[in-house]
Parts: C-alpha cells; sequence; structure tokens
C-alpha cells in the first residue's frame, strides 16, 4: 500500500495547513472589531480615552489686570484711604495652563508682579492717567492646584504692599 502525499504528512503539518488560514480570518476579525470598537463598550472605552487626552493638554489662558494709584482712587482700604492696587489682584487660571497677562499700568510708578511659586517676575513701566503702559508676560501654571501669592517687588505704597488684594494678591491654581 502505498501512501498519498496528504498521508505522509505528519499530522502536525496537517494542523499547520489548516491553521494559517484560520489565523488569518481570526487577525482580519481582530482588526475589523478593534477598528470598530466591538459591542463590549469599546467605543465608550475609545470616548473616554479622547476625554482624558483633551483634558490633559496643555490650555492656554489671558488675564487682563490694571495698576491705579491712589490719586487716581485705585481701591479704598480698610483704613479709609485711597492705596495703589493692582484690579483684579486675585484670579484663578486652570493647572498646567499657560497663561498670558496683560498689565496696564495708569500709575506714574514701576510696579512688578513678582512670584516665587509661579516662576515670575515681570517688570511694569510706569504709565500716566492719561497713557497706561502695557506690558505681557507669561508663565505656566503648576500643575499642582493651590494659591500662590504674588507681590509687587518694587517699593510703592506702604499700606498697600502689607495687604492682599493691592500690591499682593493669589493666583488660584484649578
Amino acid at each position: 500500500m502505498s501512501k498519498t502525499s496528504s498521508e505522509k504528512r505528519s499530522p502536525i503539518a496537517r494542523l499547520n495547513w489548516l491553521a494559517v488560514p484560520s489565523l488569518g480570518v481570526l487577525a482580519i476579525l481582530a482588526i475589523a472589531l478593534s477598528a470598530c470598537g466591538g459591542s463590549d463598550g469599546g467605543e465608550e472605552a475609545s470616548a473616554a480615552t479622547a476625554g482624558s487626552a483633551s483634558q490633559s493638554a496643555p490650555t492656554s489662558e489671558s488675564v487682563k489686570l490694571v495698576i491705579k494709584s491712589d490719586e487716581e482712587q485705585g481701591k479704598k482700604g480698610a483704613d479709609g484711604q485711597w492705596h495703589d492696587a493692582f484690579l483684579p489682584a486675585d484670579f484663578s487660571v486652570e493647572a498646567g495652563a499657560t497663561v498670558e497677562v496683560t498689565v496696564y499700568n495708569y500709575d506714574d510708578m514701576p510696579h512688578s508682579f513678582t512670584s516665587a511659586g509661579l516662576d515670575t517676575n515681570a517688570k511694569i513701566p510706569s504709565g500716566t492717567e492719561e497713557k497706561a503702559s502695557k506690558t505681557t508676560f507669561t508663565f505656566k501654571a503648576p500643575d499642582k492646584a493651590g494659591s500662590y501669592e504674588w507681590i509687587c517687588a518694587v517699593p510703592c505704597d506702604p499700606w498697600s504692599m502689607a495687604h492682599n488684594g493691592f500690591m499682593k494678591g493669589h493666583v488660584t491654581v484649578t
């Protein structure tokens, strides 16, 4: 009795010939299911992944501040007197955001926006009541939420420099 060519092959060799087309079909099904998201909530998982990617993408924010002197009635203090002030002195930004700050200084004195926690020390030249100086600077908000103090490090109105909301304030990172 002579064996045919298929009979001469070992059982493992015959299995390999059957397995190759089956693996190809399985690979095509796997690719199709992953592309469609499948019916196992894959679409929801893809949407959640896309949502978290957009949430972690860096944002940019713009903040406008105005400096007014006591003569211009910048801001009235608890002492009943008018004082130099950044308006507003406190503001909020998102964690990790690139923040562009534009300061219009109507005071005839220079000022600064200085914060070790925000790694910022912007010099703000003097302006006049009629024509403000305009200074723009950027900083990257910390990734950690919290309150970060800033001060005007240029000596000016001593009362304002000692009180929050005037020549010092806080940036709240959310």
